[in-house]
């Protein structure tokens, strides 16, 4: 719609721009007729015939060069005319080659890009909370969309097959030895000490009354009740002990015992052959589990509904967690100035790359595109765009044409 009333507007300025030109070149030939009709009874109008005259001639000749341009004068085919039209792909040529040798340069865009702050107005940009959640939006719509074209059948086999070919081909065994050992190096399985004290320590207290009941069960009849209680009392007593000593006491025996055992598990888990084909086995049988072959068809199901949801709830946290990291991104960019040089250094050498390395291809795609435009479509539109302006040559031609012909009447008359 704008487009059109764009065109509507140049098509009337160009219309009266060529009125106005046709207009002066009538102009002239009616002053040429009536001064030639009278010169014979009014001399100096001879000064105005030769002005008129050349006016005249300079204004054919301008409207020629014009009209020349965009299709034939009077519709005849002549040599050399309705140049757009029949040379819009050599056009198009030259104006790739003109743009790829004199734009698509570092030499040319280096300057420029030197001046551009393209991190603080982004940053700028971007700190703003409305910016931001349109930003959000948008790339919300974009995941809905792009989930949403990748959800087929097709996809969640191709999602399964290579679920299954990547666990197959991981030897879990040395895999969670490697783990383990990373862990046992920072001593971090030593928590799990601390947690197994803690909960025996608890169990202990909440099963005290089972434990005496039992101990009076199992003690013969003919044992006094105050021995039971003895007994009982010992027991409590040294696993309560024992408990505390290995929970306060860093290099316990137990500990020690412990991390030996930890540490002959783990390097069985990653040497010995017996250890590592049995962990196979057992992930063989978990990943030919039906419902874990299921899981796997149904997984990208289940993440792309989630992805989905949240990317097209504008109150969904992603989102706004999304939105609120881009306005703090922006602040950031605002306020460091060393990190604002350093993207937009990163930004100049990106584009300099680009334009390096792929200005031919650049250059193609403006001739290709030329190539495709109707030729007289692509010469109506360019008369649109610069024909106002061409209509002022027809103008000066007639004006210049004019003086230049009086000048020469004057100096043949005058002074020959």
């Amino acid at each position: 719609m704008i487009d059109t009333v764009v065109d509507s507007a140049q098509r009337a300025r160009l219309a009266r721009m060529k009125m106005l030109a046709t207009g002066l070149l009538i102009a002239m030939a009616l002053l040429f007729l009536v001064a030639r009709s009278m010169e014979a009874t009014i001399g100096w109008l001879g000064f105005i015939r030769a002005f008129a005259e050349a006016a005249m001639i300079g204004a054919l000749a301008d409207w020629f060069a014009v009209t020349a341009l965009f299709k034939y004068p009077l519709g005849l085919p002549i040599p050399h005319t309705a140049i757009i039209p029949r040379q819009k792909d050599r056009i198009g040529e030259s104006l790739a080659r003109f743009v790829k040798e004199h734009f698509l340069v570092a030499d040319a865009l280096r300057p420029k890009l030197q001046t551009l702050d393209f991190s603080g107005r982004m940053g700028a940009w971007i700190r703003r909370s409305d910016n931001a959640k349109r930003l959000t939006g948008d790339a919300g719509a974009f995941t809905a969309w792009f989930l949403d074209s990748l959800d087929n059948t097709e996809l969640r086999h191709f999602l399964r097959e290579n679920l299954n070919l990547t666990l197959r081909e991981v030897r879990i065994t040395p895999f969670v030895g490697r783990l383990l050992d990373l862990m046992t190096s920072g001593h971090h399985h030593q928590e799990l000490v601390d947690v197994l004290v803690k909960t025996a320590r608890s169990q202990l207290a909440v099963n005290k009354i089972r434990l005496r009941d039992r101990i009076k069960e199992e003690s013969p009849w003919w044992i006094p009740q105050f021995v039971d209680q003895e007994i009982y009392d010992k027991i409590v007593n040294e696993i309560e002990e024992l408990l505390d000593n290995v929970g306060s006491d860093g290099d316990h025996a137990a500990r020690r015992k412990f991390n030996e055992g930890v540490e002959r598990f783990v390097e069985r888990m990653r040497n010995d052959p017996q250890v590592i084909e049995r962990g196979e086995a057992i992930k063989e049988q978990i990943l030919d589990n039906p419902a874990v072959q299921k899981y796997f068809f149904e997984v990208w199901t289940h993440l792309s509904e989630y992805l989905s949801r949240e990317a097209e709830d504008p109150d969904s946290r992603v989102r706004k967690r999304i939105e609120y990291g881009i306005v703090k991104f922006g602040e950031a960019l605002e306020q460091n100035a060393p990190i604002r040089e350093q993207i937009n250094l990163w930004f100049s050498d990106a584009l300099l790359h680009v334009v390096s390395n792929y200005r031919e291809e650049i250059a193609e795609i403006i001739t290709e595109t030329v190539k495709r435009w109707d030729p007289d479509a692509t010469s109506e539109r360019v008369e649109l765009a610069v024909g106002r302006d061409l209509q002022f040559i027809r103008i000066n031609g007639t004006l210049v044409g004019g003086l230049v012909g009086l000048s020469i009447y004057t100096v043949t008359h005058v002074f020959l």
